[in-house]
């Protein structure tokens, strides 16, 4: 299972989760015409191992992705409102135009992210590692970078 055993999570395993990420790249690749675009709303992945993962425009609104492995993850466009992706690994992650609003990214590693023009409005990036993330033209309003690392 890719969850947590909380029962009031949703619950998901990987044969369904392998299921939702093939509809996704269908949907991706007919630019819609077929398959279905990922919905993974209030899913719990902690600590799970996503890398290389290609999620572009899906919609993970308060998913709890901590300590999850997304390096070289593609979420561009991704609706990841209100997430959790504490202590998560985003190395070389492409987040370019994602909406991470009141998203929490507390000690996350973003080295080497790009972060254009995402939306980070209210999202916590207090002990980040921002070496090297692209942040032009991100939204930044009210977001907490107390004590990140990397900033110029």
């Amino acid at each position: 299972m890719l969850t947590s055993s909380n029962e009031e999570s949703l619950h998901l395993h990987e044969n369904e989760f392998k299921n939702i990420l093939a509809a996704h790249q269908q949907w991706l690749r007919s630019e819609g015409k077929e398959g279905q675009q990922a919905h993974l709303d209030g899913v719990i992945l902690r600590g799970a191992n996503l890398k290389g993962v290609n999620l572009q425009r899906a919609n993970l609104t308060l998913a709890c992705l901590e300590g999850a492995n997304l390096e070289n993850a593609d979420l561009q466009g991704c609706t990841l409102i209100l997430a959790s992706l504490k202590e998560a690994n985003l190395t070389n992650a492409r987040l370019r135009g994602a909406d991470l609003n009141s998203c929490k990214l507390q000690a996350a590693d973003l080295q080497g992210a790009d972060l254009s023009a995402a939306n980070l409005e209210w999202t916590d990036l207090s002990h980040a590692n921002l070496y090297q993330t692209n942040l032009r033209g991100a939204n930044l309003d009210n977001a907490n970078l107390n004590d990140a690392k990397g900033l110029t």
